[in-house]
């Protein structure tokens, strides 16, 4: 049986727009007990409707989202630690290339016109 995984750190980055937690993304920077790091997409669900509808996007597919009422960081531990309750698959599963929601939404609709 593995070692019960630890939530070291959790830091939220990049957040679009930065002064609005409401209605923004931002990448959630994880850090394990056993040392691995995982950069994981946030959003609230109406920052997303509002991008999703400013490029157009029909449907999306990619990166996997991480939805939070708030980008409050108390929301987001307790969302992140639920995460790994039973071993890191959810966290390898969401994990992305260092980049950002925004990036990723209209690099998608450049590839999927």
């Amino acid at each position: 049986m593995s070692p019960k995984l630890r939530v070291d750190a959790i830091e939220l980055t990049q957040f679009e727009p930065p002064e609005s937690p409401g209605l923004c993304s931002a990448v959630v920077q994880v850090s394990l007990s056993d040392g691995r790091e995982f950069s994981i997409l946030a959003a609230t669900p109406p920052w997303f409707a509002e991008a999703f509808a400013k490029l157009g996007l029909d449907f999306y597919f990619g990166p996997l989202v991480l939805f939070v009422r708030a980008m409050d960081p108390g929301l987001v531990r307790r969302a992140i630690t639920d995460m790994v309750k039973d071993g890191d698959q959810w966290l390898c599963r969401h994990d992305t290339p260092r980049t950002t929601l925004g990036k990723v939404l209209v690099e998608f609709k450049a590839k999927h016109p």
